[in-house]
């Protein structure tokens, strides 16, 4: 199993460590699901399309949407020259946070902060989204990378760079 780990990349432990945890206000759903009740997640099932024609997907990550973005954009697994750089570095699931920071820290590509865009799968097309709080680095160049491990059936990610702020305060680790 997987552990988790703190801000100085040691394993976490509940009530002491301290670091970025993702917790269930990092998670935002047009369906109003709560965290236990989000159900099957994946990539926008009709896009391109569904970026201009839904609603529930505007009023999420739209300009003036509950998790505006000024930027939005679909990231692929990082190319082999772009994960040669971040050799050594313990990156893990669930941790977008900690990762885009030590990638920062070891190779000067900047953090950026925003949501990753999910729908819900077992609803209608279209119908809902769910976002989560999410953060990932800017190559020099500007394109995006994300190097946070994800499920090989998640071989895209849907990106929105935050439009106004979007940072993470650290905490203790919690049980709940």
């Amino acid at each position: 199993m997987a552990r988790l780990l703190d801000s100085n990349g040691e394993d976490a432990i509940v009530g002491k460590s301290v670091g970025y945890w993702l917790n269930a206000a990092d998670l935002v759903s047009t369906a109003d699901l709560d965290v236990k009740s989000l159900g099957l997640l994946g990539f926008p099932r009709d896009w391109p399309t569904v970026y201009t024609s839904s609603k529930a997907l505007k009023s999420l990550i739209g300009k003036k949407g509950r998790c505006a973005g000024k930027k939005v954009g679909v990231v692929g697994e990082p190319l082999p020259e772009e994960a040669d750089q971040v050799k050594g570095v313990s990156l893990r699931h669930l941790q977008s946070f900690l990762n885009a920071a030590m990638v920062e820290k070891k190779t000067g590509f900047s953090v950026v902060p925003g949501w990753a865009v999910f729908e819900h799968l077992d609803l209608a097309v279209s119908e809902a989204f769910v976002a989560e709080r999410y953060w990932w680095n800017a190559l020099p160049d500007g394109k995006w990378v994300d190097f946070t491990p994800r499920p090989k059936t998640w071989p895209e990610l849907l990106l929105a760079e935050a439009a106004g702020e979007a940072s993470k305060a650290q905490s203790s680790l919690t049980t709940g």
